[in-house]
């Protein structure tokens, strides 16, 4: 008499679970890459725009021979924008970095909400105080 070879309802019940603990494993990667992505592609935008900003006023300020005032504006970025809802915010002040030297910093600040968090990118410009 030939014996089948099969496999027992214990080995059966042993590879599924080892292969769900796997696929659980690899979801749960595969969900914090695709968050950390979006994260990622905000921030390059965040970025992309407080460059761009500082520049835009690097360039006015060039060809206007003027300092820039102290000042400080701030608003939100409309819906059709390339961050949508999030908040910016420009100060121009004076600082003193070493005795007898006074620059204007341009501080361009954005923030914004992902979830439950909040983030925050910003980037200076030091132009000519006089």
């Amino acid at each position: 008499m030939k014996t089948k070879s099969a496999f027992s309802v214990l080995e059966v019940l042993i590879a599924l679970s080892i292969l769900s603990i796997t696929l659980m494993a690899v979801y749960q990667s595969f969900a914090s890459s695709i968050f950390v992505l979006q994260s990622t592609k905000t921030l390059w935008k965040a970025m992309a725009e407080t460059q761009k900003e500082l520049l835009r006023w690097e360039r006015y300020w060039e060809h206007s021979k003027d300092p820039p005032s102290l000042q400080v504006q701030q608003g939100t970025y409309e819906d059709d924008a390339s961050l949508p809802g999030a908040a910016w915010k420009m100060e121009v002040q004076d600082v003193n970095p070493l005795p007898g030297i006074k620059i204007r910093r341009v501080n361009y600040e954005i923030t914004w909400m992902e979830g439950e968090r909040e983030y925050r990118y910003s980037s200076d410009l030091y132009v000519k105080a006089e």
